[in-house]
C-alpha cells in the first residue's frame, strides 16, 4: 500500500507532510531506546495521537504502515538483537496505546 501524499498534520506549531510524519515517527521511536519510558508518557505517543486526530479516517491506515516500516528498519539495523526486540516492543506498545485511547474517545 502507498502512503497517501495529501496527508499533513500540525504538531507543536509545526506542519508535517507524509515524509516528515514518517521521519518524525522513526526519530521518536529510536529515541525511546535512550529514554526508559512508561507507556502513554512519551512524545511518540503524543505524536501518533495527534496524527490520528488530524488524519481523515480513510487515511489512518498509514499510521499502521509507518510501524510496519519501522519494524523492518529496526530489524535490518546493526543493533544488537535484544535491543531490536525491546525497541520494536516499546514502539508498538506506544502505538497501540495511542490507537486504543483514540478509539475509546471516538465511541
Amino acid at each position: 500500500m502507498e502512503m497517501p501524499q495529501r496527508v499533513s498534520i500540525r504538531y507543536k506549531d509545526t506542519s508535517y507532510n507524509t515524509s516528515e510524519i514518517r521521519l518524525k515517527t522513526f526519530r521518536l521511536a529510536f529515541q525511546l531506546w535512550e529514554e526508559e519510558t512508561k507507556p502513554r508518557k512519551t512524545e511518540l505517543y503524543e505524536f501518533i495521537s495527534s496524527c490520528l486526530k488530524q488524519i481523515d479516517r480513510q487515511d489512518r491506515f498509514m499510521v499502521s504502515l509507518l510501524f510496519v516500516e519501522l519494524a523492518d528498519m529496526i530489524r535490518d539495523s546493526a543493533l544488537e538483537r535484544g535491543m531490536k526486540e525491546v525497541l520494536i516492543k516499546t514502539s508498538f506498545r506506544e502505538f497501540a496505546c495511542a490507537l486504543t485511547d483514540f478509539e475509546d474517545k471516538s465511541k
